[in-house]
């Protein structure tokens, strides 16, 4: 089972970044995946917490919508304002309260972080587009008859309450002091978890990595060691999006519009863009059509090869047409990217584990299962042998083994048992910590720095491969999901 860690979009500048990641919601598959990557020589197990390797913890998954804790009094009520529709997506709307309560919510993230608060027009365009692909996905997801349990509701919860180092009930008084019912943010909570399956389903589960893509991988890091990674290229564009139903006359008058604000870039003294920002449909407009920096493989196949061979600073000589209409491109510059932290380390720490794992559900409340989980830390911390504990109270393939996991490498576990594990020093145990697996007592018995070997090094390769991938087959399935909705702006982006 793979880690998930979601945002609105991942190569963004810092507010953006905070705009979209102030706290991320965690949640993961299915508890009956398999435990061990594939490969993988330490031994067979089958049920319990293990990952597939992850990509290294600072990587930015694929967008994904998010929820957080609202910041206090970012939610406040516009009694006095008249509202009114700013857009219109598929058979739904979005409204200037949504619009400038959201935007007002960033604001306030912003100054709390000490980070330069971007200019009100710049602002309000960037959360208006973010608002249009969190509707068009949310509806997709519904469309797709995706349903979410109120357990899986109250898990998502209780992830967001960890990340934020508070119980669920003070995530509850966080959420009503900003201004939000408990209500309203359990069903906003319910629609990002819908779109978190449906990409998983349409997304994540399409995603294969091949060992010659490993091998290549690796070999274009030289090896291990390799203190960078591949060229990454920052392109700006200006899309002048093309209706699905449009005419052969309309498609014509579109792409003479598109060759015209080709020549104004091609201009010595052109504003790339500012250009970008007056014209073009793209979601990064706000942003002066900057996609931000990307692998050549991450970006669509026909921008890649229009841009592969520029020198930074030019732009592409003529139009390029996709699906979603035409587009004017300029490579604004490139770099060498770094190399992933976790390929270039050649030693880690490992941790030797084990626990005791009550499974929670309809027959067991969480609450209950941190209540027995709790008794059953008395009686160990009391005298008790932990694996005799093990052996008689979990309900995790690793009880017999008296809840051994063995030697645990980082990113092998889900995090919200990981991050538990790291703070405990060996002999420590637990108090009772809860997962989408249910509610486990953790004891550390000891620790290790080890080389990592070469099974290892190929792991985290194709994670980042992986990664690699999915985040390009996300961008393009959004691409096709805003593509075929109806999108009608009230309002100018910019203003």
């Amino acid at each position: 089972m793979k880690r998930q860690a979601f945002s609105v979009l991942s190569r963004l500048n810092p507010w953006q970044r905070l705009l979209v990641s102030a706290v991320l919601v965690t949640l993961a598959a299915p508890a009956a995946a398999q435990l061990r990557a594939p490969g993988s020589s330490s031994g067979s197990r089958t049920q319990g917490i293990f990952m597939q390797p992850s990509a290294p913890q600072n990587t930015v998954a694929p967008s994904q919508p998010q929820m957080g804790v609202p910041q206090p009094q970012s939610g406040q009520k516009r009694s006095q304002l008249v509202d009114e529709v700013v857009a219109i997506v598929n058979n739904s709307v979005i409204t200037r309260r949504e619009l400038l309560d959201r935007a007002d919510e960033i604001e306030n993230q912003l100054r709390t972080a000490n980070r330069q608060v971007p200019p009100r027009a710049d602002l309000l365009g960037e959360v208006l587009e973010r608002l249009v692909m969190e509707r068009v996905q949310t509806q997709a997801a519904q469309d797709a008859g995706i349903k979410v349990t109120d357990q899986e509701v109250d898990r998502a919860i209780e992830s967001v309450a960890q990340q934020n180092k508070m119980s669920a009930g003070d995530l509850r008084m966080r959420v009503e002091s900003s201004g939000m019912s408990w209500t309203k943010y359990r069903d906003e909570l319910r629609k990002q978890v819908q779109v978190i399956r449906l990409r998983e389903r349409e997304v994540d589960s399409k995603v294969q990595v091949y060992d010659g893509e490993i091998d290549n991988f690796i070999a274009a890091r030289g090896g291990q060691g390799a203190a960078t990674g591949p060229t990454e290229f920052d392109v700006q564009q200006i899309l002048v999006r093309v209706p699905e139903d449009a005419s052969e006359a309309q498609k014509a008058q579109l792409k003479a519009k598109a060759e015209g604000l080709l020549k104004q870039a091609q201009a010595s003294n052109a504003d790339f863009a500012a250009l970008a920002r007056a014209n073009s449909d793209a979601p990064e407009a706000a942003q002066g059509g900057s996609m931000g920096f990307r692998e050549i493989g991450r970006l669509p196949a026909q921008f890649a090869n229009a841009v592969v061979d520029l020198q930074p600073g030019s732009v592409v000589p003529e139009v390029v047409e996709s699906a979603n209409g035409f587009h004017v491109l300029k490579l604004a510059s490139k770099r060498m990217g770094a190399a992933p932290q976790q390929a270039a380390a050649d030693r880690i720490t490992q941790t030797q584990v084990r626990h005791i794992l009550i499974r929670t559900g309809p027959n067991m409340p969480e609450a209950e299962a941190k209540r027995q989980m709790s008794t059953i830390r008395d009686r160990i911390t009391h005298g008790g042998d932990f694996a005799d504990a093990a052996r008689r109270y979990s309900q995790d393939g690793s009880a017999q083994q008296g809840g051994e996991l063995g030697w645990i490498s980082p990113g092998e576990l889900v995090p919200e048992f990981e991050q538990a594990m790291n703070r405990l020093r060996p002999g420590e145990i637990s108090e009772p910590v809860v997962s989408q697996f249910g509610v486990h007592l953790i004891q550390v018995e000891n620790r290790r720095e080890t080389e990592v070997s070469s099974e290892k090094q190929r792991d985290f390769a194709r994670a980042e491969v992986r990664e690699q991938k999915l985040r390009a087959a996300y961008d393009d399935w959004v691409r096709q999901l805003r593509s075929a909705a109806y999108v009608e702006y009230r309002i100018n982006r910019q203003r």
